[in-house]
């Protein structure tokens, strides 16, 4: 059968439920209030210190009222809430722990639209997200995979939670060291497990809960691989299913770790406006998510978007704050978020930004941005540890060999270029093929040497061979996906 993930999540806990109680005192406090869950609690606090009433409310409570923990408060709390103008909830009925969902599983093809029409399409889904994020999780359903599970057994007894998380993280270890080409299949099985047996859930469990963001963990880390592969049309269906899992889930940080992905796959499309919404719309949960980091990194995402747009002042503005974000990141840092916290990543980070931007420019703006990208690159190699992703290192060494060549800077940019050459055979990554023909077109504009244009046709060629070898293995991979 075919599974999609709002079908094997129907009958948990759903945090987004527009008709909840919890869903509607979060889309006050944040509708309404602009307040964070924290402030929200020292504003009940505050009342109650009027009212005279003996409560310690705390930004926990906030979080398991509007995550559908507690679905009624005491009473105190609910008279507080009642004089603040807050929703208040009415007297519920206990939840069918009975209620499953496998006569509930439906057969639908990918929503997604094809290339002509994307531009209107990626609106509607940039609508729908929007509405997501403060609202149900349900409008996304047109846009998530179809999974077949047919012969997949559903014996929620069989559960190993922790093989899933740390099989999750092998694989994610994986990507970030061979590229996303390296995981796409054996995930995409996982996650095929997983949400069988999701499906096999009947009720509310603490365990269906933690396997509701462990599949969304993973339907992540699978929109993230085919991104780096080069499908965009599947990255953005895996990360739509990702984001309304963890939405589900009440899972904050997840969530806006995966509009991050999504805001990632726009840039890469050369559309910085969508995903300039797509990291806006993550600081809202990621706001939530107290110390996760994420917001640390949709802001350093921002100002590449900005860089793209030519945008200097916002860029900096951006840069800045994502670098004021960093210091204020609890020691526990989520999984999804931890890469970026990596020594080296967020200087590497900003070479990528810098170098993005001295190409919107010309004259010495753009030599002064490019040396800028430059002397980045070389910091972030200097603070890299050996568990900073290859990936991340190749992408250093890219970027320091294609601003050297625009710099003039041959013997230097020939040197990072063969080291970049090197690496190459063991990423499997679009992302990279597409670097390096950035690369080889700035050595050809910069140099006739014979050793330019022998390294020039090294790149070419092992670029070449790494997409003719990738090809039947990534077609397999989607007709399997």
């Amino acid at each position: 059968m075919d599974v999609t993930d709002s079908d094997a999540l129907r009958g948990l806990p759903d945090a987004g439920a527009a008709n909840s109680w919890g869903q509607r005192l979060r889309t006050y406090r944040r509708a309404r209030l602009g307040l964070s869950r924290g402030d929200f609690a020292e504003l009940i606090n505050d009342r109650a210190r009027r009212d005279r009433v003996n409560v310690a409310c705390s930004e926990r409570h906030i979080a398991r009222w509007e995550l559908g923990e507690v679905r009624r408060p005491s009473k105190s709390y609910r008279a507080l809430l009642a004089a603040l103008g807050a929703p208040v909830p009415e007297i519920e009925s206990a939840p069918d722990l009975k209620a499953g969902f496998a006569g509930d599983v439906v057969s639908r093809s990918p929503g997604f639209p094809t290339a002509g029409t994307r531009r209107g399409a990626d609106a509607t889904l940039l609508e729908a997200l929007a509405t997501a994020v403060v609202g149900s999780a349900d409008i996304l359903t047109p846009w998530l995979p179809s999974l077949d599970v047919s012969g997949i057994a559903c014996d929620t007894g069989q559960l190993d939670l922790e093989a899933v998380r740390s099989t999750t993280a092998g694989l994610r270890q994986r990507d970030q060291r061979h590229g996303g080409g390296s995981i796409a299949r054996t995930a995409v099985d996982l996650l095929r497990s997983t949400t069988a047996l999701l499906a096999g859930y009947r009720g509310h469990t603490t365990l269906a809960h933690a396997l509701l963001v462990a599949t969304a963990d993973l339907a992540r880390l699978i929109g993230w691989a085919y991104h780096d592969i080069g499908d965009q049309h599947r990255a953005r269906q895996y990360a739509t299913m990702a984001l309304v899992s963890a939405r589900r889930a009440g899972a904050d940080s997840l969530v806006a770790s995966t509009l991050y992905v999504l805001g990632r796959i726009s840039l890469i499309e050369r559309d910085p406006r969508a995903a300039l919404r797509m990291f806006q719309l993550g600081q809202l949960p990621a706001q939530d998510a107290t110390g996760s980091g994420e917001s640390a990194r949709l802001y350093a995402n921002e100002a590449w978007a900005h860089a793209m747009m030519g945008d200097e002042g916002r860029m900096r503005t951006a840069l800045a704050r994502a670098e004021d974000e960093t210091t204020r990141v609890a020691d526990t840092v989520d999984p999804w978020t931890r890469v970026f916290f990596t020594p080296g990543e967020f200087t590497g980070m900003q070479s990528v930004i810098y170098n993005e931007y001295a190409l919107t420019t010309r004259g010495q703006t753009a030599e002064h941005y490019t040396a800028r990208a430059v002397d980045a690159a070389r910091a972030s190699l200097a603070a890299s540890t050996p568990r900073r992703p290859a990936r991340s290192v190749l992408f250093d060494n890219i970027t320091i060999a294609t601003g050297a060549f625009r710099l003039g800077q041959i013997d230097d940019a020939v040197s990072f270029a063969t080291a970049s050459l090197e690496m190459t055979g063991q990423v499997d990554s679009g992302r990279v093929g597409d670097r390096l023909g950035q690369l080889v077109h700035a050595a050809t504009l910069a140099s006739s040497r014979s050793d330019v244009r022998d390294i020039c046709q090294g790149i070419r060629s092992a670029v070449r061979t790494a997409r003719n070898t990738a090809r039947p293995m990534t077609e397999h991979r989607l007709a399997t996906a």
